[in-house]
């Protein structure tokens, strides 16, 4: 959920994700302003393993008629970085300095589950964040400048994101697109698979070039199963995945990769068939 208000709030690609959180709204409309738009991130907290629990938000989108059981097992708090507008004005070319003094005024006293962002000028304490808040799946830092304003144009970048980054190996189990071309593998933890002894899908690679895609080809050997999955928070069509037999990729994920899922695509190094998949389980 990037952009919120007292009614609800909307995925980056303007999906309303207001219905898969009985738990937030009504606590986003008896405690925020009419008139106040946030951008902010909705999380879920896993206390035993003292960590983001992505997982456990994703679960929200399958859960159906189980969907207020689910968010009971795993509360949804907010997480808010930035104002848009506050008493009916645009604050999106007012500098970060004067928004977010707003943003403090206007959370002032409010506490879970809704949580102002930490924010820094000082370089020591920023890089102490760095180091120590990765460990509990927070991806990284996003650099602002305190004169700078809220970026309106679709892709404009005024912001800068250091993200905490490892390189890990990890099983590819399918393929989206083309076979003789694919435009994306479908990846999984060694050694994470379910009741039935089958990998568990944690994500997927980004999209992958068309040279790439040609050269990974040979490795694709279908075993004849296919499945939908969507592998973005908030996506509104689940893509097709064509199964193979699992082969061993290198691929650089964020932070969230410690947790057994990845929250955002990870980019592919290179293929490494020269690994046995059996002995990294």
């Amino acid at each position: 959920m990037r952009r919120v208000s007292a009614h609800g709030g909307n995925s980056r690609t303007g999906t309303n994700l207001t219905p898969l959180f009985p738990d937030l709204t009504p606590v986003l409309t008896s405690r925020l302003a009419d008139d106040l738009v946030l951008d902010g991130e909705v999380i879920a907290w896993d206390p035993a393993g003292g960590r983001l629990d992505f997982e456990g938000l994703q679960a929200r989108m399958t859960a159906g008629r189980r969907l207020r059981a689910v968010a009971a097992r795993r509360p949804a708090q907010l997480v808010v970085f930035d104002v848009l507008a506050a008493g009916s004005e645009d604050l999106r070319a007012s500098p970060l300095r004067e928004r977010r003094s707003v943003l403090e005024q206007a959370l002032h006293g409010m506490a879970s589950p809704i949580v102002l962002c930490q924010q820094t000028d000082d370089v020591a304490l920023a890089a102490e964040w760095f180091r120590t808040l990765t460990a509990g799946g927070i991806e990284g830092l996003v650099v602002k400048e305190a004169g700078g304003t809220y970026p309106t144009l679709p892709g404009q970048r005024v912001w800068w994101k250091v993200k905490a980054k490892q390189t890990l190996d990890m099983l590819a189990i399918g393929f989206t697109g083309d076979r003789a071309a694919p435009s994306g593998l479908v990846l999984a933890f060694p050694g994470h698979v379910d009741d039935d002894g089958q990998p568990v899908t944690a994500g997927s690679t980004t999209t992958l070039s068309k040279a790439v895609g040609r050269s990974l080809s040979p490795l694709l050997h279908p075993t004849g199963e296919v499945f939908e999955r969507s592998f973005a928070w908030g996506s509104a069509e689940p893509t097709r995945v064509t199964v193979v037999a699992p082969f061993v990729v290198e691929v650089e994920a964020d932070a969230s990769a410690a947790a057994g899922v990845l929250r955002h695509a990870a980019r592919l190094h290179r293929a490494r068939p020269d690994l046995d998949p059996a002995e990294l389980c």
